[in-house]
């Protein structure tokens, strides 16, 4: 309908002045606008009411009816771009811009800048070309935009800080006794929904927690038993086995503590109850909206309101609004690129041709990271990233390559480099998708390798730790039942001293056996604005957007 409406007063436009009053007949008009009678009249009162125009039909026979125009085309189109901006409708957006051009382009700059104004003095945020989000219960996600998300929603029982130190949340105190972690929950704090968190709704969430088979169920595994211990007054958790990594598993976005009641956006959409700086007040295809939670027992939200938009890809070609200056604060996250293999019963390559493949890509990837200014990925310092090049080997078979969906280009091109050198080799590549990336078990019957890129929590130990029970090329490589034999594993060695250098070993063994090929580390840096409000049309810089509107 927008777009209809700058049509037809373009149209009106062509053979009228602006602001001069004209005697018409609907004749005339049905010529202006190509269109029946009928048409015209609804045409007319739909331009009067957008009060683009004002018409006042003739009243008697033979009588004139008049009709003046009463706006520019680029006042038109500065109106209904600022409407589309104030609904985060960029899709809509774009088709204007396509359509009208330079004009347009004018009038979106105005009009940003004065949404730009409008959401600063309403304490609001809106980031456009979100990616995607399926789910935000935070037991059964591993996607990073969407744990993103419910980092805001809800809240862990124990955070880790910038040192990569524990410290309370949910949880105000702490101690381990051999197996046991004692948890003292805060009382002061109440849910989205009003009413307030209780020991049944903590004890609730960690059993979820442990009973889903989720992307983190085998760090839960662990877990004999949840009660409250009346003897302490806390929340107990029974471990199999002393395990000083436990602690950490608290604090990951998984690990949120959610309610038993629920909220729905619409038959598939619905999130449990949580306690975060933020509810959720809108979830539909096109945007995520997050209001502050007034109760909040923590830290205040500096926003009142995030619009989280997945329109705007076709926005950012026509057109790249820059926000003023702020000050910031820079952030590194870690994270590191790898190809996993899958030795699949059906499949069409052989482990000795993986092998070879695996070894011409390791050597090839300094020349490629030089290029594109990454770094070789290694856990060990005295294992060499320094490896000559050697020659294209002759290959050959049919490969299934998967990788998710991409919203990071570099990804994407790194992805294309791994796919034409795999070819160059003789190799037939078939390309699939993974579409559902919590979930990369799901295509262990179709795809050999699975390419994608993982955060490494800090610190280093644990986040090791974690990677070698959750990652993605784990739940890809193994079935489940072997997962639970590899972290029945993986905890005997831990029992030992020097628990780091155990799990890289570990990690250097799926490297030998060639079922992983580590490639680049991936370091992103994050602005943390001290004043975030407005308007922003690229997503580039917000991968840990939590920290944008948190007070630190």
């Amino acid at each position: 309908m927008t777009e209809t409406c700058l049509r037809r007063l373009n149209q009106l436009l062509s053979h009228y002045e602006h602001s001069i009053l004209y005697d018409v007949n609907l004749d005339d008009l049905e010529n202006v606008f190509a269109t029946s009678r009928r048409n015209t009249s609804n045409i007319l009162k739909i331009l009067g009411d957008c009060n683009w125009i004002l018409w006042k039909p003739g009243i008697g026979r033979g009588k004139n009816s008049t009709i003046q125009i009463t706006v520019s085309m680029y006042q038109a189109i500065y109106q209904t771009l600022s409407r589309e901006l104030v609904s985060s409708n960029f899709d809509a957006i774009a088709k204007i811009l396509c359509t009208h051009q330079e004009i347009a382009a004018n009038a979106l700059n105005h009009a940003m800048l004065e949404a730009n104004r409008n959401k600063e003095k309403s304490h609001s945020l809106v980031i456009s070309q979100y990616p995607w989000v399926d789910e935000l219960n935070p037991t059964l996600t591993y996607r990073f935009s969407e744990l993103q998300v419910t980092r805001s929603l809800y809240d862990t029982l124990l955070i880790v800080n910038k040192q990569g130190k524990l410290e309370a949340q949910l949880a105000y105190d702490y101690k381990v006794e051999g197996k046991h972690i004692y948890l003292w929950i805060r009382p002061e704090v109440t849910c989205h929904d009003g009413l307030p968190l209780t020991i049944n709704d903590v004890i609730y969430s960690l059993k979820v927690l442990k009973n889903t088979r989720g992307p983190v169920n085998l760090l839960f595994q662990q877990v004999e038993d949840i009660y409250f211990s009346e003897s302490e007054g806390a929340v107990c958790m029974l471990l199999e086995s002393e395990n000083p990594l436990f602690l950490y598993c608290l604090a990951i976005a998984n690990a949120s503590i959610i309610t038993s009641r629920n909220i729905s956006f619409s038959k598939k959409k619905a999130i449990p109850i949580g306690t975060g700086p933020f509810s959720l007040s809108c979830w539909d295809q096109d945007k995520i909206i997050l209001r502050k939670n007034p109760h909040y027992f923590s830290k205040s939200a500096l926003l009142q309101e995030i619009t989280l938009s997945h329109q705007g890809s076709k926005i950012e070609h026509l057109v790249r609004y820059n926000h003023p200056d702020l000050e910031t604060e820079n952030h590194l996250i870690q994270a590191f690129s790898y190809v996993a293999y899958n030795m699949r019963n059906n499949s069409d390559i052989s482990p000795s041709t993986i092998q070879n493949l695996f070894k011409y890509l390791k050597s090839i990837r300094n020349q490629y990271s030089v290029s594109e200014n990454l770094h070789p990925m290694t856990l060990n310092e005295s294992s060499s990233c320094s490896i000559n090049p050697i020659s294209t080997p002759i290959l050959n078979g049919n490969l299934v390559f998967a990788h998710p969906k991409w919203t990071i280009k570099y990804l994407e091109n790194i992805s294309n480099w791994i796919i034409q050198k795999i070819s160059e080799t003789g190799i037939s590549v078939e390309v699939v998708i993974l579409s559902n990336a919590s979930a990369p078990e799901m295509i262990r019957d179709k795809a050999d390798l699975l390419f994608v890129e993982e955060v490494v929590e800090q610190p280093l130990e644990y986040g090791l730790y974690e990677w070698m029970l959750t990652s993605t090329a784990i739940r890809f490589i193994y079935p489940y039942e072997q997962l639970l034999t590899h972290a029945s594993n993986l905890h005997q060695r831990l029992v030992a001293k020097e628990q780091q250098q155990q799990l890289i070993k570990m990690f250097d063994q799926l490297c030998t056996e060639d079922v992983l090929l580590p490639l680049f580390w991936g370091k992103e840096e994050v602005v943390q604005a001290k004043q975030v409000n407005g308007l922003y049309i690229d997503k580039s810089g917000y991968s840990d957007f939590y920290k944008l509107w948190i007070k630190s």
